[in-house]
């Protein structure tokens, strides 16, 4: 039975090869499309078909092979472009690619085709356009940076239920003794979504292109735990997976997230205890949620956080990316950005804020308690209520510091200044911006 699936998948795979020119990538290709096609056929044989049928489900549930040839080619095939070498200079004052004239990179900032564009002290230049702190002109025209409290609008969830590719799998587990949901993906498109109707159970549907039972999620049940674990993932073979993890409104244990390439919304719960994403590559987005712990890693991409409440602490490191809140609450929060900006609107809460390389801009609809602030190559700019009352310690080794006109000043010295603002102050704003200004409003 097997030599017999292997010879029909052979003779048909052979077809869409014939007038190829067999290069090691198409040879690695065929010999791939051949190992999955064969598995995938002989499981349509042990569900009762015949070997020719088990062979034509499998290749149609596949799709079009001719696509992906197409693609692989044009991803991995020779190039005939050549590029003169750059003649490239390293010494102790800075890096020079052609003399400075294509990169400078030295002690005063980075300078790309001649000066063409430009960071530095001074802001970031392309060509007549500038931004700085101050503002962004172009030419002789000024104007103001945008507003950065600006608000955001309402989380549409219906249309996250939508997707372009077709339902290849779904799977059901009861939710009724499930304490711990774990989901691990290596490359795809996540969602973790609340059930659109009054099931009991967390639905796992996987979308794909193209459709392979090899390709399909590993579930396990373990007690009380549920693993979702990505199924196999080709090396040269394009796939596309969009996953859709649904969790019924009655589930109140934990939710472990993983990917490590794509993309990920976790959106519209209501009753998780716990919250943990960690993110190696792609952006991530957390919207319409009340949890009561939250962690989050994320190591390359951006996070965006959206009508977010979190009932006791929300931890959040991205080491290379934008963080982006906006209405979050948390009793605590512990935020640090490695390599990125931290911009936050409508924030209640307290805790510690971190942008190694970037600035902190924070909008606070309530300070709840002491508030922690250091950008170490970046501008701090907070706002708060016109009637919040708190004590503040502020200092910027090479910036300006700028707070409210009726602040009581207790102490202003070169780079460091105290005070309190309000009557009534019960916190405490510390901020300290090792290489730019900061402003409280």
């Amino acid at each position: 039975m097997t030599a017999t699936i292997e010879t029909l998948v052979a003779e048909q795979l052979a077809t869409y090869f014939e007038n190829q020119t067999m290069t090691p990538t198409l040879t690695e290709l065929k010999a791939e499309l051949t190992a999955d096609l064969n598995e995938a056929a002989l499981d349509q044989v042990q569900a009762g078909r015949t070997p020719a049928a088990a062979v034509a489900t499998a290749f149609a549930d596949f799709g079009d092979i001719e696509t992906v040839i197409t693609q692989v080619e044009a991803e991995n095939g020779p190039t005939t472009t050549e590029v003169e070498p750059p003649v490239m200079t390293v010494n102790e004052n800075g890096v020079y690619v052609n003399g400075g004239r294509t990169l400078k990179a030295d002690a005063n900032g980075v300078s790309i085709g001649d000066g063409a564009v430009k960071a530095d002290r001074n802001g970031l230049k392309l060509g007549k356009l500038v931004m700085n702190e101050d503002g962004i002109s172009y030419g002789d025209q000024t104007k103001e940076m945008p507003d950065w409290q600006s608000t955001v609008a309402p989380f549409n969830l219906g249309l996250a239920y939508q997707d372009n590719l077709r339902l290849a799998n779904e799977q059901r587990f009861s939710a009724i003794e499930l304490t711990m949901l774990t989901v691990s993906y290596r490359s795809a498109r996540v969602k973790v979504l609340p059930t659109n109707d009054d099931s009991d159970d967390v639905i796992i549907r996987e979308y794909m292109q193209p459709n392979n039972p090899a390709y399909y999620a590993h579930c396990s049940e373990t007690g009380t735990n549920l693993t979702v674990t990505q199924g196999k993932v080709p090396f040269l073979i394009p796939l596309r997976v969009h996953v859709q993890v649904l969790v019924p409104a009655s589930f109140t244990g934990d939710v472990t997230v993983a990917s490590k390439s794509g993309t990920v919304l976790i959106a519209g719960l209501s009753s998780v205890k716990t919250l943990a994403l960690k993110v190696a590559s792609g952006n991530a987005e957390l919207a319409d949620l009340t949890v009561q712990t939250t962690t989050v890693d994320l190591a390359s991409g951006s996070l965006k956080m959206g009508h977010v409440q979190v009932t006791d602490q929300c931890r959040l490191l991205v080491r290379s990316g934008r963080v982006r809140l906006a209405q979050v609450s948390a009793i605590t929060f512990t935020v640090k950005a490695t390599s990125g900006s931290v911009t936050g609107n409508d924030l209640i809460g307290a805790g510690d804020w971190q942008a190694h390389s970037g600035a902190l801009r924070l909008a606070w609809q309530q300070l709840t308690g002491d508030l922690n602030l250091d950008a170490h190559s970046g501008a701090i700019k907070v706002s708060l209520p016109a009637t919040a009352s708190y004590r503040y310690e502020l200092e910027s080794h090479s910036g300006r510091i700028t707070t409210p006109t009726r602040a009581i000043r207790d102490r202003v010295a070169d780079g460091y200044q105290t005070g309190t603002v309000g009557a009534n102050a019960q916190y405490q704003i510390h901020g300290r911006a090792h290489s730019s200004s900061i402003k409280l409003s």
